[in-house]
């Protein structure tokens, strides 16, 4: 595991904002050992004597804090206690300052992608590149072919966009475009139909669209939606009904929704 950076006296002679971002730094540097699982019994101990000797030097309590007892329930405790540092330093909770999920279950990509649906995702003058992150996980969990960007988007060659894609953005194909709208028009040659995901007048609910054998979901602007050149590209629209007082859904969240719906029902047919 590894070592603390600082002396008590050095240590306490820190702002106790500094201090806190001092342990959550080396707090992070620890789970990322333990998810490479570079550790043993002993220097597990020694890592847990040292967090509690570091809390006291900022007079942070330490009588209730117990000394895990397996695996998993130390990626919890190093995990808590790095955002309670985080939250303390003034950092706060920002997605980009997460720690890497502990990954179940995945399987280990051989080869290229290998996609189940004929079906792309379109990104038009997106800037959240959470937003991206998330999509393009969702392309790898539905088995759509690619990701297709406006100019402007970040893309995988963006940290934020893999750190959120969790992995995805290696092997999920993208493409860069500087009028994404032409781009959509060539695509119709291949027998893609454009379909744009905007809460417009006379537009489908998702559920109620004939979705095609082939299609492009397209995705706009977290502000204002699809650009005008991009809607005209579309062969449709579909919405997603809301119950509530808001009339829209996150764009990431409206898009999974839509990719698992289309998966569905195009892999029972």
């Amino acid at each position: 595991m590894e070592s603390f950076p600082f002396s008590q006296k050095r240590f306490t002679a820190l702002p106790p904002a500094r201090g806190h971002k001092w342990i959550a730094t080396w707090l992070q540097k620890n789970y990322e050992e333990l998810l490479n699982k570079r550790f043993n019994d002993k220097s597990l101990d020694r890592f847990f004597g040292k967090y509690l000797s570091i809390r006291s030097w900022l007079n942070e309590p330490t009588s209730s804090i117990r000394k895990p007892r397996s695996y998993r329930k130390w990626l919890e405790f190093v995990s808590d206690y790095f955002h309670e540092h985080r939250i303390k330093s003034g950092k706060g909770l920002a997605e980009a300052n997460f720690l890497p999920r502990v990954a179940t279950g995945d399987r280990k990509p051989e080869g290229p992608w290998n996609p189940c649906l004929p079906y792309r995702v379109a990104i038009d003058h997106m800037r959240s590149a959470f937003n991206v992150g998330s999509i393009i996980r969702v392309v790898d969990a539905v088995g759509f072919e690619s990701v297709m960007l406006s100019s402007g988007t970040p893309g995988k060659e963006t940290g934020q966009v893999r750190k959120t894609a969790m992995g995805c953005a290696e092997w999920i194909p993208q493409t860069k475009h500087k009028d994404l709208g032409k781009a959509l028009i060539r695509a119709k040659d291949e027998a893609y139909t454009i379909i744009g995901i905007e809460t417009i007048p006379d537009s489908f609910g998702y559920a109620e669209y004939p979705w095609p054998e082939k299609g492009i979901v397209v995705l706009g602007n977290e502000e204002y939606g699809i650009t005008e050149d991009v809607m005209k590209a579309c062969d449709g629209f579909v919405h997603l009904p809301m119950s509530g007082i808001k009339n829209s859904v996150n764009v990431a969240n409206a898009f999974a929704v839509a990719a698992f719906h289309i998966s569905l029902i195009r892999n029972l047919k």
